[in-house]
């Protein structure tokens, strides 16, 4: 079955498009099917996708109310993605509601500051509430970008985001140039930022959040 997998903070700037170009472009080189929607109108992850470096398809949709629908169509293409991430804008929006809506997984990204880390919990907290409204379960998790994982203000962040029981993951995408390169040249993540966005991925993986890598598929 096709995982839905929807980016979303209502705080810009705290690294959406990073992570999903980063995670979906790692499990295409994993032999994934994915599929990525750029719902943000500044198209940040459909200038990404455009360069057609990775082997993924892509669209744009800025209609609040075509994006269930696309999803379903897309979720019923043969052969069947394997994942369709959703990329949203820095805003709280009918856009959001709906790729949370729309979602088996939620990645909360968040730097290290304050500003973030309240978007971050206002963020989750929204999930929660469409997830009542829903009556099902939506799992949602923060995860840590662009951060030196040493400093005193990533480990007051993090205190902050555990005592207010947000779930987050372990391991964090670090400060590495390769992130911000991503974008020029279309790419996966290289050198230094490639093995941080991996190891976001086996966090995920070991939680047995991402689907393909459950599959039979992979497993062989």
């Amino acid at each position: 079955m096709t995982q839905v997998i929807s980016v979303v903070q209502e705080k810009g700037g705290a690294g959406k498009t990073t992570l999903l170009t980063a995670l979906a472009s790692l499990m295409v080189a994993d032999g994934a099917k994915i599929a990525v929607i750029d719902t943000d109108p500044q198209r940040h992850l459909e200038s990404w996708a455009k360069k057609e470096q990775t082997r993924l398809d892509w669209l744009f949709e800025e209609d609040d109310e075509k994006l269930l629908p696309t999803v379903k169509s897309l979720k019923k293409s043969e052969p069947a993605y394997d994942a369709i991430f959703v990329d949203t804008a820095g805003f709280k929006s009918a856009m959001a509601m709906h790729a949370i809506a729309a979602a088996n997984l939620i990645l909360i990204p968040s730097k290290a500051n304050e500003a973030d880390a309240k978007g971050a919990k206002r963020t989750f907290s929204h999930v929660q509430s469409v997830a009542e409204t829903m009556e099902r379960e939506i799992r949602a998790l923060v995860v840590m970008m662009d951060v030196d994982a040493h400093t005193n203000i990533t480990q007051a962040i993090i205190d902050a985001l555990d005592a207010q029981n947000v779930p987050r993951l372990n391991a964090m995408c670090a400060h590495r140039t390769g992130f911000k390169e991503m974008t020029s040249t279309g790419m996966a993540p290289q050198g230094a930022a490639k093995t941080s966005a991996q190891s976001v991925l086996a966090d995920l993986q070991s939680r047995g959040l991402i689907n393909f890598y459950r599959s039979s598929s992979w497993q062989k």
